[in-house]
């Protein structure tokens, strides 16, 4: 089945988005002046395991927020305490993959650097309802907490889509020769 022509008008634009240059490269500048040291960028690359961290580390949150989003259509009081609770997994584990995915980011082409800065643009709108989700919750309105999540997860799906182009389609962080990239 070929691609949509949809998704791909959508990614071509984000491509070649020069209106972004702006944003990216003042962003691009604070992810390098905070990751300085040599050791820290390693880790966050995932030198010393072999391949990028940041795919890897994107599982747990998606994997809470799936799940909060199971438990939210059974419905229940135990569940909507568990979802509650896996919605806040996902908060704090999505800080820690977003920044190894902004050290990852900072080495990117330009078209790449594009792509990457909507792709963290949209997920940061998704941690955000995400955020909403769990202050509603926490106050007891498990009604508004479950649009919130099941908005958040759509926004943060849209964010994973993004992410596969530039892994998949834009060949981001791609070694040549088996490498992790970006070890500098």
């Amino acid at each position: 089945m070929p691609e949509l022509r949809v998704f791909r008008r959508l990614t071509e634009t984000i491509e070649g988005a020069g209106v972004l240059d702006k944003a990216v490269d003042l962003d691009r500048a604070v992810v390098r002046a905070t990751a300085r040291p040599r050791a820290l960028r390693q880790l966050l690359h995932g030198v010393p395991f072999g391949h990028p961290v940041h795919p890897l580390m994107v599982q747990v949150p998606l994997g809470a927020w799936i799940s909060a989003a199971v438990l939210d259509l059974l419905g229940g009081r135990g569940n909507a305490r568990a979802a509650k609770t896996l919605v806040g997994v996902g908060l704090v584990s999505a800080s820690s993959a977003s920044v190894a995915g902004y050290v990852d980011w900072a080495e990117l082409d330009r078209e790449q650097l594009r792509t990457g800065w909507v792709h963290q643009a949209v997920n940061w709108i998704g941690i955000s309802l995400y955020g909403l989700s769990w202050v509603q919750r926490r106050a007891g309105n498990h009604g508004a907490g479950k649009v919130l999540g099941f908005a958040g997860l759509l926004v943060v799906s849209v964010g994973g889509y993004l992410g596969g182009h530039l892994a998949y389609r834009q060949r981001a962080g791609v070694s040549d020769h088996g490498e992790v990239p970006f070890d500098r």
